[in-house]
């Protein structure tokens, strides 16, 4: 989804005068004291347009009624005059129109439309047919202690609502497009008619159908949960937000690409950025492998890192659990050297058979079967869980990525509920452009149990890279180890602080361990 708008959805433009108060069919006569007020008003730029995405280029339209409400300062009463625009969308006075009161007193004008909200406003279910699009959105402006004068008095209009537009494509599996909801929006606002003071959002949540160019105005609110409902020739998907502030005079945007995998699910929209502008970037096509609410997460690096763990359904889910460069799990959890793929036993030895460079060829590396060292230090992508198991372009990051990963996002840790299938305690990962992923703390799974050490007890996580152990920066692998991306909250817990090399980094952990799988994605 594409945004890069960190502005008000107002911008100064042309001013349009009005000679207020003249007809040919109803001639004023002027006297001395009398001095009509004169208006004109502030256009909208016309790429922050207010009705739907492209309506109003940069003026009213046709036929629309301005509510001006005039009072000297300081007194209490309003008088209401309602203004209409022409074919030029420039504001014509009613007659008789306003004049300046006699003598030096100052007055104040309040202008909003539509001229008939009250003091509660509230936006339409139904924004699909642009006068109803219209209908909802709510302007206002003002002028305070005016001394009297013969120029025009600028009315610089500003939106009292929040706006949002979707734009969708139909990706793989999805032919058509046939219509977009913004769901659990509360529609009413209280409204001061004289300062233009709008109050918090009320009432029943409700969803509103969008218009034809993809665009509604909403109350300004904090919406958490069920956000985006997209309905499809295959069906409607539904997304979701954690807590989006939609302020009021700020315009956001959704680009979405929705797939079949979308479909009769709930995916979150996990990259929405700062309020007020934000960016959503398009839900990436994935493999036909990959389950429903998989998506490839910008943070802003060399790869994009999935929203949840392979064999996961959800973010917070452990997944399935693979030794190193195995691609399917263990039958009753037992992860030992004894059922390790890539060796075998000689005597009180396991020998290596595959993934062993060569400086140790002559004692780790099985030499019985005259297997010559490989030297590969890369999972191939046939052995590379997160290939074998999602397809596509999907696999294992490599060691650096981890690192990357670790040293230009910012990590959180966050406390939760602990068990065998799932946690929402783990790392909140968040890139420099506001995206984020949550990483569990999965634990990992040694012998034949749930080492209750790692999983369900302490907050551990375990994530495999396709690097084989070692440390790189000395180029001396150490091929019975794989590097393993550890996160680790006992330190912060328990001392209430935080080292953040005791609870995330990069270490060696033995290939036959079970250990959890974090992919990624060009």
């Amino acid at each position: 989804m594409a945004m890069n708008i960190n502005k008000p959805l107002f911008a100064a433009a042309a001013l349009m005068v009005l000679t207020a108060c003249s007809s040919d069919d109803s001639p004023i006569e002027p006297t001395v004291e009398r001095v009509p007020v004169r208006l004109g008003y502030i256009t909208i730029d016309a790429t922050e347009t207010r009705a739907a995405q492209h309506l109003n280029e940069g003026t009213f339209d046709a036929g629309e009624r301005i509510m001006v409400r005039i009072s000297n300062t300081g007194a209490e009463n309003w008088t209401n005059y309602t203004y209409t625009t022409d074919d030029n969308g420039d504001m014509v006075a009613p007659d008789p129109c306003p004049y300046y009161p006699e003598g030096g007193q100052h007055i104040d004008i309040a202008a909003y439309l539509p001229a008939t909200a009250g003091t509660s406003f509230t936006v339409a279910a139904d924004q699909i047919a642009d006068e109803d699009y219209k209908a909802s959105e709510l302007l206002f402006a003002t002028v305070t202690d005016l001394a009297k004068q013969d120029e025009a008095v600028e009315l610089a209009f500003t939106h009292k609502m929040a706006k949002m537009c979707v734009n969708v494509t139909a990706g793989d599996g999805v032919n058509s497009i046939k219509g977009i909801s913004v769901l659990n929006v509360r529609p009413t606002v209280s409204f001061n008619q004289a300062t233009g003071e709008v109050g918090e959002a009320t009432g029943e949540p409700i969803s509103i159908a969008m218009s034809n160019n993809g665009a509604a105005v909403i109350p300004a609110q904090t919406i958490d949960g069920d956000i985006l409902a997209i309905e499809t020739d295959k069906g409607t998907a539904v997304f979701v937000a954690n807590d989006i502030v939609f302020e009021a005079g700020y315009r956001y945007t959704a680009n979405i690409t929705v797939n079949l995998q979308a479909v009769g699910t709930t995916t979150a929209i996990t990259n929405w950025t700062s309020t007020g502008a934000v960016t959503v970037n398009p839900v990436v096509s994935v493999a036909s492998d990959a389950p429903a609410g998989v998506v490839a997460v910008d943070l802003g690096l060399s790869v994009k890192w999935a929203n949840m763990n392979i064999g996961a359904t959800e973010e917070t889910g452990n997944g399935t659990y693979f030794a190193w460069g195995e691609t399917t799990d263990k039958t009753y959890f037992y992860y030992s050297w004894d059922t390790y793929a890539w060796c075998r036993e000689n005597g009180d030895h396991h020998l290596l058979t595959k993934y062993c460079p060569t400086n140790y060829q002559n004692y780790w590396f099985d030499q019985s079967g005259r297997i010559p060292a490989d030297n590969k230090l890369t999972l191939d992508l046939g052995d590379d869980a997160a290939r074998a198991s999602w397809g596509g372009n999907w696999r294992m990051p490599t060691y650096d990525e981890w690192k990357e990963l670790i040293t230009q996002c910012t990590w959180t840790w966050e406390w939760g509920q602990l068990n065998s299938s799932g946690n929402t305690t783990g790392v909140r990962v968040t890139g420099k452009n506001g995206n984020s992923i949550f990483l569990p703390a999965s634990g990992k799974l040694i012998n034949n149990y749930r080492e209750t050490f790692e999983i369900g007890t302490y907050e551990k996580g375990y994530y495999w890279t396709s690097s084989v152990g070692g440390n790189p920066s000395f180029g001396t692998p150490s091929p019975y180890f794989a590097h393993c991306a550890t996160i680790d909250g006992r330190y912060q817990k328990v001392f209430s602080v935080v080292y953040k090399h005791y609870y995330f980094d990069v270490y060696d952990e033995n290939r036959c361990y079970g250990c959890t799988v974090r992919a990624v994605m060009p």
